[in-house]
């Protein structure tokens, strides 16, 4: 994650992987970053003691990654800012977002007025009023903005917002983002978080300055944009199925899925250009190209491409063995697992899908009421990988005889090794392929 304010940037630390030990990686990782770069860091992380940790070894005033209204979470983090002299960021929530931005702005006062108790200055504080989408919640946006103005008029404190998530699940989503960064500066966003290289997120920020009197007599924007050369915009018809994954153009891809089946063979679209989108899509995330809007933009976008493409396959009466597939706790993206699902299920395996989101409790249930001859877990997101880790442990201590697999846009070989995983595919094909010589 990127924040900007004025042409300035924050590079947001944050380690999380199991099989590690995160502060040491965290306190490396600070110490290497300092070395080459001079942008201010952010800590990130869910432990309270890595937090302290790495704000011990950071070269100057630390930005912490956060804190929410909860008390038990205010007093675990108000004496590592206080400590460090550090700056921290409170989530306008306790138990879930609040809809009406009433209810937010009591929660940015009650997180205010706890770090008082610990000398935090309010110049210390910057408030995150959270961003909600507008294809799910389009009332509440509005919510977000007048929570946003009156936390900036009232409590006058700094102020942030992730962007992008107001455009999930809609198209031309940079019209949206760009339309409502605009409007949120307006009512007192000072610390967007966007993607700095996007440039038209960037170009509304020069353009918002020269229209607020920040930029006076439009010197910055003059030099800026003087020299801009406006490129032709690209029709969306006219994109890759690689490209529509990849930029999540939901609208499109069904009919161009339909075209390249007349002329290309399912299972070579999927290996060719389905599985390289996505683990380009992977690859972006984890390097901070993209955020996770964007990722769970081109996995909707590839559940749509995969249901025109499963429609060709002719599913075989099951002759095989039973595996059990499922999405690990806390990852709700189950693209990749349902592409292995109905490829095996072609090759006349009995997959028994559990679907996505499942608890560990759940997987070990299952194991003993269906005795699968494999099982297969998936995560797409590193935060989850932890409960990838917990379920194959649970698994092993009922003594669980099967082998296990997983796959993910996140997972490698070492990865799969260090979370004690028997083996790793990167594709469904690879998984078919595994079984076959396993089984």
């Amino acid at each position: 994650m990127q924040q900007q304010r004025a042409g300035a940037q924050v590079l947001d630390v944050n380690v999380g992987l199991p099989g590690i030990d995160e502060t040491q990686v965290m306190v490396k990782i600070i110490k290497m970053l300092q070395e080459v770069i001079d942008l201010p860091l952010q800590i990130d992380s869910s432990s309270f003691e890595v937090i302290e940790k790495a704000c011990r070894y950071y070269n100057g005033k630390p930005l912490i990654n956060s804190v929410n209204a909860k008390d038990e979470v205010m007093e675990a983090i108000f004496p590592i800012v206080e400590k460090y002299g550090g700056v921290v960021i409170g989530l306008t929530l306790e138990d879930g977002i609040p809809l009406y931005a009433s209810e937010r702005f009591g929660l940015a006062k009650k997180i205010i007025e706890k770090a008082k108790t610990y000398h935090i200055d309010k110049k210390d504080i910057i408030i995150d009023c959270l961003t909600l989408t507008a294809s799910a919640q389009q009332k509440e946006v509005q919510e977000t903005l007048k929570a946003l103005s009156m936390v900036k008029n009232q409590l006058s404190v700094y102020t942030t917002l992730g962007v992008s998530n107001v455009s999930f699940g809609l198209p031309n989503r940079p019209l949206l983002n760009r339309t409502f960064l605009a409007l949120a500066l307006h009512a007192g966003l000072d610390l967007p978080i966007i993607n700095p290289l996007d440039q038209q997120l960037m170009d509304t920020i020069d353009a918002y300055r020269v229209l607020s009197y920040q930029d006076q007599d439009a010197i910055q924007y003059i030099e800026k944009q003087s020299n801009q050369i406006m490129q032709p915009v690209k029709p969306t018809t006219s994109f890759t199925l690689q490209e529509m994954i990849i930029h999540g153009l939901k609208d499109e891809v069904k009919q161009k899925t339909k075209d390249m089946l007349q002329s290309q063979p399912a299972l070579e679209i999927i290996n060719q250009i389905i599985i390289p989108a996505l683990n380009q899509v992977g690859s972006d995330y984890e390097k901070n190209r993209i955020f996770l809007p964007q990722l769970i933009q081109s996995a909707e976008t590839t559940k749509l491409a995969f249901e025109v493409i499963k429609t060709t396959f002719t599913q075989q009466s099951a002759t095989k063995a039973t595996v059990l597939m499922c999405t690990v706790e806390g990852d709700v993206h189950d693209i990749g697992k349902n592409i292995v699902k109905v490829i095996l299920e072609s090759y006349g395996y009995q997959v028994i899908d559990l679907g996505k989101d499942v608890k560990v409790e759940r997987v070990v249930e299952a194991y003993q009421q269906y005795h699968p001859q494999a099982i297969g877990l998936s995560a797409l997101m590193t935060t989850t990988v932890v409960n990838m880790q917990k379920t194959i442990q649970a698994l092993k201590e009922v003594h669980c005889d099967c082998p296990i697999w997983v796959g993910g846009a996140v997972l490698t070989e070492e990865i799969a090794k260090d979370i004690g995983a028997d083996y790793y595919c990167q594709d469904a094909m690879a998984s078919v392929t595994l079984l076959q010589n396993i089984l």
